[in-house]
C-alpha cells in the first residue's frame, strides 16, 4: 500500500479543527490562493490526497473538478464548507459520467 500525506485548503477558522485528526493544512483566504496552492500540491510526490474546502473555492469548482480528473495522484476533491455546501448529485448524472456518457 502506498502512503502519502493528506492535505487540507481551508480558511483559518477551520483549519484547527483538521490539525487535530493530524492532516496537513494550507490556509487561504479565498479561491486564487487555493488554486495557486493546489496548483503546487500536485506538483509534490508526498501528497497522496488533497481537500479543498468550499469556503475557499468558491467559483473554481468546476476547474477543480477538471484538474482533479486530469491527475491520478493526488486524489483532489471538494468539501463541505462552514458556510459553503456543495450542490445535491443527481445520481444517475454520475453514474452516466463514471461510465463514458456524460
Amino acid at each position: 500500500m502506498e502512503e502519502g500525506k493528506v492535505y487540507v485548503i481551508t480558511d483559518r477558522d477551520t483549519s484547527p479543527l483538521f490539525r487535530l485528526i493530524g492532516a496537513h493544512v494550507a490556509e487561504v483566504e479565498g479561491p486564487e490562493e487555493a488554486m495557486r496552492v493546489l496548483s503546487e500540491l500536485i506538483k509534490d510526490p508526498s501528497v497522496a490526497v488533497v481537500m479543498v474546502s468550499y469556503d475557499v473555492a468558491v467559483g473554481k469548482e468546476e476547474e477543480i473538478r477538471e484538474l482533479s480528473s486530469s491527475v491520478s495522484r493526488p486524489v483532489i476533491t471538494l468539501i463541505p464548507g462552514r458556510k459553503n455546501k456543495p450542490p445535491k448529485l443527481d445520481p444517475n448524472k454520475v453514474l452516466l459520467k463514471a461510465l463514458g456518457f456524460g
